[in-house]
C-alpha cells in the first residue's frame, strides 16, 4: 500500500516542479519585454521633446528649426536613466540619431533617427 501512494506523490512533485520552472521562465521573459518597452518609451519621449525644441524659436530657448545645437540640458533630461544609456549623434539641421543601450543587457541597442515631424527606427 505504501508504494502505491508513493508513485502519485512523486508524479505530483514532478508536475509541480515543472510548473514552477515554467512560471519562472515566463516571468523572466515578461521582465525582459517590459525592460525593452521602457527603453523604447524613454527614447520616444526624448524624440518628442526634441521635436518640440526644434519648433520653438531661439528667442524662447528652442532650436529655431534646427537640431544642430541640441543637448541633453536643453531638453532638461539626462543621458543616463535607470534602464538605459542614451546618446545623441549625427546632429544636423533636419535630423539627428538617438540611441539607447540597455543597462540590463548591453547587447540590446535601439536606434532612431529623429526628424522634425517623424521618428524612424533603424
Amino acid at each position: 500500500m505504501g508504494q502505491q501512494q508513493l508513485l502519485p506523490m512523486i508524479l505530483a512533485a514532478i508536475v509541480v516542479g515543472v510548473a514552477i520552472i515554467t512560471g519562472m521562465d515566463m516571468l523572466a521573459q515578461e521582465n525582459r519585454a517590459s525592460h525593452q518597452e521602457e527603453v523604447r518609451r524613454t527614447l520616444l519621449d526624448v524624440a518628442g521633446r526634441a521635436q518640440d525644441w526644434y519648433r520653438r524659436p531661439a528667442a524662447l530657448g528652442g532650436g529655431n528649426r534646427s537640431f544642430a545645437a541640441i543637448t541633453w540640458q536643453k531638453l532638461n533630461m539626462h543621458a543616463s536613466t535607470i534602464s538605459a544609456d542614451l546618446t545623441m549623434s549625427d546632429k544636423q539641421q533636419d535630423s539627428f540619431s538617438l540611441t539607447g543601450t540597455s543597462k540590463e543587457n548591453p547587447a540590446w541597442v535601439l536606434k532612431y533617427i529623429v526628424y522634425a515631424d517623424s521618428v524612424v527606427a533603424q
